[in-house]
């Protein structure tokens, strides 16, 4: 009669296949069960193990690796431990290409390594989250949100905190970079909140991710948000003392105080932030706050033009090598307004395209501010309706992305341009624009009952 179990003594490897990995390597190597036990387990262990009858412990596994002679990962999913070195090894690779800036190289090792064996759930996550920032530098936005939605998705049926809020930071700077200014807030503040609930607001984490929502809140408008965060955030900031967070936390103070007029504030406030940043080894992010400090230089009553644009040259090659698309736009938009300041409009007009051009097609949250320069330099170089068409595209895209403040001023630019045409009526329709995108409209008449429509009612 034929058993309706399997034989313990030669398990499938479908349902133990560590035991089938033990039996197998202990028969090559003529080794008894007692052999493998010996000094730690007994054979009948070793035995109940081969089995499947056992889920032997981490130490166990680790003992019976060592009597057989192989590695105890190789017990656990089969794989030589020479190839799970080249597949780490490969990993470290793209780490390095992603951290020194290059994005396609990087790119291209982490899709390569999407199904390399040998690699740990944790190294897997750090593939798809490389591949991602290296799509973002790349400029390819889209690819790099749908990329960290799904590893965010993955992260709430698994959470755990620290990767959760990497992957979100991630994520509220892309949604930011594109241009959806409230799905980069929502994004944010939920995992702000799930870090609060369980205590974990002392971290750099935390505060990294906290500094990424109030860049969205100061590029949306408010204001009075961003500067009760930038209150909280720069406090925890200095208390852990760790020289990226305070430059991220100092670097948002620098702009909004600017937005405040007060730029001794700002400038005081972005050199703490190079300071910082110089300490740390992020390139990136040193870059990117000297484009701030030179943006800050511009504007100044009178603009410091010509040191603007040396800060802006020296810095220009190594975002290319270390920043995003987005990053290299800003600093070619910024050349293009301090050429302008200087007076030099062919060149601040080549400047301007190829910020423009560098961004792309889709819409970027640099976009609209290349627009406008570009539109303010067709002015000066005699071509008022091509600098309507700019203005007007820039304004309008930065009201559609919820940058209010921004879009009023760049309305009211817009009509400023039209009455130096004296094309009165489409100047009353953009300062109406402007107030809009600011959400001061006509004031509401209130009618009585009973009353004509057209008539006031009386205090």
């Amino acid at each position: 009669m034929l058993s309706s179990q399997a034989d313990p003594a030669s398990p499938s490897e479908t349902w133990n296949p560590v035991g089938a990995r033990i039996r197998a390597l202990r028969l090559k190597q003529g080794m008894s069960q007692a052999d493998v036990a010996a000094g730690m387990l007994s054979a009948s262990y070793v035995s109940l193990v081969e089995s499947g009858r056992r889920r032997p412990a981490q130490s166990a596994l680790q003992h019976i690796a060592d009597r057989l002679g192989v590695d105890v990962d190789f017990l656990r999913d089969g794989i030589d431990a020479e190839v799970r070195r080249r597949s780490r090894l490969a990993l470290g690779h793209a780490r390095v290409a992603l951290q020194q800036g290059d994005a396609d190289d990087a790119y291209r090792r982490f899709t390569e390594l999407s199904d390399a064996p040998g690699l740990t759930e944790d190294d897997e996550r750090q593939i798809k989250l490389g591949r991602a920032l290296a799509a973002e530098k790349r400029g390819d936005l889209e690819e790099a949100l749908r990329m960290l939605a799904q590893l965010a998705e993955e992260n709430r049926s698994d959470p755990r905190l620290h990767p959760w809020m990497d992957v979100a930071e991630a994520l509220c700077r892309c949604y930011r970079e594109a241009g959806d200014l409230d799905l980069a807030i929502t994004t944010g503040e939920e995992a702000m909140r799930d870090a609060a609930e369980l205590g974990l607001k002392a971290t750099d984490e935390y505060v990294r991710l906290g500094c990424t929502v109030q860049a969205a809140y100061m590029e949306r408008g408010d204001l009075a948000k961003a500067t009760l965060m930038a209150s909280e955030l720069t406090g925890l900031a200095d208390a852990m003392g760790a020289p990226y967070t305070r430059g991220a936390a100092y670097w948002n103070a620098a702009v909004l105080a600017e937005s405040r007029n007060d730029l001794g504030q700002a400038l005081a406030m972005v050199d703490r932030a190079i300071a910082m940043f110089g300490e740390s080894d992020d390139q990136r992010n040193l870059d990117r706050i000297r484009v701030a400090h030179a943006w800050l230089l511009l504007q100044q009553q009178p603009p410091d033009a010509e040191r603007a644009l040396q800060l802006l040259d020296a810095v220009r090659t190594e975002l290319v090598a270390h920043g995003s698309t987005v990053d290299v736009g800003y600093c070619d938009t910024e050349r293009a307004r301090a050429l302008l300041t200087l007076g030099r409009f062919g060149e601040a007009r080549a400047a301007a395209e190829q910020a423009l051009a560098g961004l792309g097609e889709q819409t970027r949250i640099e976009t609209p501010h290349a627009m406008l320069v570009l539109g303010r330099i067709l002015r000066e170089q005699g071509d008022p309706d091509a600098a309507v068409q700019q203005c007007t595209a820039a304004a309008a895209t930065l009201e559609t992305i919820g940058a209010s403040r921004r879009a009023a001023a760049a309305w009211r630019e817009l009509g400023d341009l039209y009455r130096e045409l004296d094309r009165m009526d489409e100047a009353v329709e953009a300062y109406d624009r402007a107030l809009r995108a600011v959400r001061i409209g006509p004031e509401a008449v209130v009618v009585a009952a009973g009353q004509p429509a057209g008539s006031m009612r009386q205090g």
